[in-house]
């Protein structure tokens, strides 16, 4: 409470103000999403849609810090439309009520906090307060976190909704910024995130809570921490990321390290090792290479990754994918098969405003 407390005031120490902006701006998709399923009852192809709204405020101070705010409303209908990749777990299932996550004990995921809605309406986010100066940002609130802020984590991703199967999935689940209102478990979570700019370098810290107003979590639950760090010179691209107690499972610790390399400015290949360590469980780590290209006009994907995980049916993963501009929008689609030899599609159109 005290972290969030000083991080509070730090964000309302005003001075004069001048003239405040408020911008709209958002992305909207779609089209169709296959998921093989072994459901009886489970259609694989689905439409899937997302529309997003991103409702910013922001106000110069005259010493020259910067205030503001991010709100979003979005709708998204279709199950597969899940598989976005911004999960965040709140807890497990306790199967013998021990209070701890053993092995074979799945991650519940709370999938109101990562789509914004299931087809039913519209969904409000929380919002997050920021101040920014001299390329120090704070965040309070809904706030982003530093082990998904890494430039580079999701340029694996491909098709129109941007998913992959591939290793940064090894971890069970992380916060992040909530496209849809707190619930639940969750309904007094608040996070802090700061970031800091320079050059090439940006590095990163976040801390949240998913209950600001206890002093004790329910057993097996933890405050998630992160951070990372991102280093760009010339064609170069660096990154290394931490997360302690991921999706506020007490235990449930991440790590990442990302190397890019941009042969020009259509093509470029990635390399991205990402470990997943337990303190309950077995630990596993995932490599994935991947590489994008432009040819014709026709964008060009794919990747392949390898993992040491139990229990999955195949150690590989991989997808290929394509995309045209249209002016304005893009078409696109990936096939794609996840370690547990199913396979996944999609192809649609996405545009931005």
């Amino acid at each position: 409470m005290k972290k969030v407390l000083f991080a509070t005031t730090a964000l309302v120490l005003t001075a004069g103000m001048a003239a405040a902006e408020v911008k709209l701006s958002g992305t909207g998709r779609a089209g169709l999403a296959y998921s093989e399923s072994d459901s009886s009852n489970s259609r694989d192809t689905q439409v899937s849609l997302r529309l997003r709204f991103n409702i910013d405020a922001s106000k110069e101070l005259d010493s020259g810090v910067t205030l503001g705010g991010r709100i979003r409303l979005q709708y998204d209908q279709g199950d597969n439309a899940s598989l976005s990749g911004t999960t965040t777990t709140t807890g497990f299932v306790d199967t013998n009520a021990n209070g701890i996550q053993d092995g074979g004990e799945s991650v519940t995921v709370s999938t109101s906090t990562t789509s914004g809605s299931t087809g039913a309406g519209a969904e409000l986010s929380a919002a997050y307060i920021y101040a920014e100066t001299s390329g120090f940002r704070v965040e309070v609130g809904n706030a982003n976190t530093a082990f998904v802020s890494l430039g580079t984590l999701y340029n694996s991703e491909l098709g129109f909704i941007g998913t992959t199967q591939g290793s940064y999935n090894l971890i069970p689940g992380y916060a992040s910024f909530s496209s849809g209102p707190y619930s639940g478990s969750e309904a007094d979570r608040v996070g802090i995130f700061v970031s800091y700019e320079v050059g090439g370098l940006v590095a990163r810290f976040s801390y949240t809570t998913p209950d600001q107003t206890v002093e004790d979590l329910p057993t097996g639950t933890a405050e998630e921490y992160s951070v990372s760090v991102d280093y760009t010179s010339g064609a170069f691209s660096v990154g290394a990321g931490y997360v302690a107690n991921s999706g506020f499972v007490d235990g449930n610790d991440g790590y990442a390290i990302l190397g890019e390399y941009a042969i020009n400015d259509t093509t470029n290949v990635g390399l991205q090792f990402l470990g997943f360590e337990p303190d309950v469980g077995d630990s596993n780590t995932g490599v994935t290479l991947y590489g994008n290209t432009d040819l014709n006009g026709i964008g060009l994907g794919g990747f392949i990754s390898t993992t040491d995980e139990d229990g999955v049916e195949n150690d590989v993963a991989y997808g290929i994918g394509a995309s045209y501009d249209l002016g304005g929008a893009t078409l696109a689609g990936t096939i794609q098969q996840s370690f547990d030899e199913n396979t996944y599609a999609d192809v649609g159109v996405s545009f931005s405003f």
